[in-house]
């Protein structure tokens, strides 16, 4: 069983988002960067939140099995040159599709604790293990309290056990991971279908200096 965090490149990537009311409907308007080192229209857009896709993407996903999303319209505004002098927001029909982290409460579900290496620190008490998806918003709600005591955390090695659903293509566990994971199966899909700028990281070691801290290793009970 493999799976990989999710990464889109920057080379076509959202400067500023701005949700408007049209005919109704909310639609996200999504404005390009100036740039042509970051403005290239690619399948799907980098930002901060959420995916920026197009249809064909879009379809990628609505076949796969992921956690639920939240999809609506999005414009995309890309300043290009008219008649070679001057520039001018062309507008580009794009989707606007977001995970937010509450549909992935029943991932939490899916941890192995006891193998897992999740951890908080407290100045007193020194560092502890996390024994439960409860026990660690119990101290986060803790942190939020007039308490003296005040919690960091980290995850070095998530364990998924033998509740994990081996069907899913997508989800994220958002309290200890950064990551997006998309399944193998996925993965083959979106290179199949020639999707634009996007790569894949199946272990930590691919990732950049500064975004390991925040992509635990995962592994698999077997």
């Amino acid at each position: 069983m493999k799976y990989y965090t999710f990464h889109i490149d920057d080379s076509g990537a959202i400067e500023d988002i701005d949700y408007k009311k049209i005919d109704g409907e909310i639609v996200a308007i999504c404005k390009m960067y100036d740039d042509n080192d970051f403005n290239k229209l690619n399948d799907i857009l980098h930002s901060t939140n959420e995916y920026i896709i197009n249809q064909k993407a879009l379809n990628i996903f609505k076949e796969s099995k992921t956690i639920n999303y939240k999809l609506g319209k999005a414009k995309v505004l890309r300043k290009e040159k008219l008649f070679g002098l001057f520039k001018k927001n062309k507008s580009y029909e794009y989707f606007d599709l977001t995970f937010p982290d509450q549909t992935a409460t029943d991932c939490y579900d899916w941890i192995d604790f006891k193998k897992s290496e999740i951890f908080a620190t407290n100045e007193n008490e020194g560092k502890f293990k996390i024994t439960s998806h409860q026990h660690e918003l119990d101290l986060i709600s803790e942190n939020k309290s007039d308490s003296d005591k005040s919690y960091s955390f980290e995850t070095e090695k998530i364990v998924f056990g033998k509740k994990f659903d081996s069907e899913i293509d997508l989800f994220k566990i958002p309290h200890y991971s950064w990551g997006v994971y998309v399944s193998e199966r996925l993965k083959n899909k979106l290179e199949n279908a020639k999707i634009t700028d996007i790569r894949f990281a199946e272990n930590k070691e691919k990732l950049g200096k500064m975004w390991k801290p925040h992509f635990p290793i995962i592994e698999f009970e077997k």
